[in-house]
Formats: structure tokens, sequence, C-alpha cells
């Protein structure tokens, strides 16, 4: 109940900060903020990954960063610039590879070190930038306010399904999902999880974004709100294979912040993909 207070304390301070930078301003305002946000979590990242190797944390961080601005700008290509995508994309893992091969440190683990410094621009610039794209909806609507309720469409597809997931898996229990990776995940949690999405969805559609048909809107809250919960799996594994309980400690009752955008990141990037391909919001 502690951790449950501490997470509705930092959601009440939260949300209108973000709302604020959302509504309020344009959206490279929005897209500086996810930017301070990728730089907490890619260091969280690489102090797992390369406890001891500073120096990776920081060409780590800004490769990461550098890959997220290039394809946030350009949209991946679709604003201009598209041969610098396809080269910075294509250049990651050779520039990874090299990196490690010119401080090899301990050898045994190379590999592993070469793989998740290669995995790092992608999974977290990658990730994040689709969710500031989700933000610059409205320069092809007709306002900001679209954009702006698709980056909350994306949180509460994400967050409503960790909400409804805590609470099923508390109230019903019952077997477990994945025991090996995360033991305090139930089958009633992760259909929870779904209904939560479901929320979210609705919320949208008859709330703060009418333009999002309700139909298609829940269809994409069960697709996005499932790889979330995956996305979150995937954190845990991370975690677990380097024998850490949380990323970070930097938000109250919920760890890193690596550990507040995990399903995030699975969210924004189907969401993002789905307007893109005009599904949503033709």
């Amino acid at each position: 109940m502690s951790n449950l207070r501490s997470r509705l304390l930092t959601a009440v301070v939260a949300a209108p900060l973000l709302l604020g930078l959302l509504y309020g301003l344009p959206w490279f305002a929005w897209g500086a903020f996810v930017a301070l946000a990728l730089g907490v979590a890619s260091f969280e990242y690489f102090a797992m990954t390369h406890p001891e190797d500073g120096l990776a944390k920081w060409v780590g961080t800004a490769a990461t960063l550098g890959l997220y601005a290039l394809c946030a700008v350009t949209d991946f290509g679709a604003r201009g610039g598209v041969g610098w995508v396809l080269l910075a994309l294509t250049s990651v893992v050779p520039a990874a590879l090299l990196y490690t091969l010119f401080r090899p440190l301990e050898q045994k683990t190379a590999m592993l070190r070469m793989a998740a410094l290669s995995l790092a621009p992608l999974y977290l610039g990658v990730g994040f930038a689709s969710n500031t794209l989700l933000a610059r909806v409205h320069d092809e609507m007709s306002t900001r306010r679209v954009g702006a309720g698709f980056v909350v469409f994306s949180l509460m597809v994400a967050w409503l399904s960790d909400t409804g997931g805590y609470f099923a898996g508390k109230g019903i229990g019952g077997p477990k999902l994945y025991a090996s990776i995360s033991p305090n995940k139930t089958w009633a949690g992760a259909i929870g999880g779904l209904g939560g999405s479901v929320v979210g969805a609705l919320l949208a559609h008859f709330w703060y974004l009418p333009e999002l048909p309700l139909g298609k809107g829940i269809i994409a809250a069960l697709l996005a709100g499932a790889l979330g919960q995956l996305g979150d799996l995937c954190e845990s594994l991370m975690k677990r294979s380097v024998g850490v309980k949380d990323s970070g400690g930097i938000l109250p009752g919920h760890g890193g912040i690596l550990d507040r955008v995990d399903a995030l990141l699975f969210v924004s990037g189907v969401l993002y993909a789905m307007q893109r391909a005009g599904w949503l919001i033709p």
C-alpha cells in the first residue's frame, strides 16, 4: 500500500506538468522533455549493461539521443533526410562492434556488451521517438489538440494497463503469467491490464480525442496494451539477467525512468505505426 501511495502521489504531481507541456506548448517542447527522459533512461540502461565502463554510458547515451533526434525531426525520413536515417540505422551495429573492439575490457563479456550497445539506440531511441512523433500528428490535422491527444492515449493505454493489471492481479490472483521472470504477474492481471487499456480507448473517444473511431481505438488499445505487457516482461528479463530489481530510483514508487516506460515504448511504436499507415485517423 505504501508503494501504491507513492505511485499515486507521483502521478498527481506529474500529470499537470505533462498535460501543460502537451497542450500548452508546440510539439518540440514535448520532444525536448522526452529527450531528457531518454537521457536518464539511457544512463540507467548502460549502468546495468556496462557497470564497469563509464565511457560507454556517455557514448551509448549520445548515440541513442542522436538517433532519437534524427528520427523525431525527420519523422523517420518521411519529412526529408531519409538517407541520413538509413545511414544512422545501418551504422548502429558496426559502431557498437568497433567501440567494443577498441575498448575490450573483459573479453568474456565482449559479445554481450556489443549486443547491449547495439540494442540501446534501436530499443530506446526509436521507441522514444515514436512517442514524440505522436505529438506531431497535429502537423497533419487541424489542431494541436489531436497530437496531444494521441500522446495522452498512448500514456493511458500503457499506464491504465499497469493499473488494471495491478488490481486484477491482487484481487483475483490465480496462475502465474511468467513466474521465472515476473513472479507477481498473473493471467488475471494480464486480462485486467487489457481491460485497463480498453478504458483508455473509451476515455480517448468520449473525452479528449473524439476524432479517434471507437472500434478502431479499442482494437488499437488491445493490440498495443498486449504488446506493452510483453515490453514490461522484456525489461524484467533484462534486469534479471544483470541482477537488479529496478533500473533506477528517480521516481518514487516507480523505480527508474526505464521501469516506467518499458510498456510505453511498445505502445507508442504500435500506435505510431497504425496512425502513420492512416488506419486510426485517416
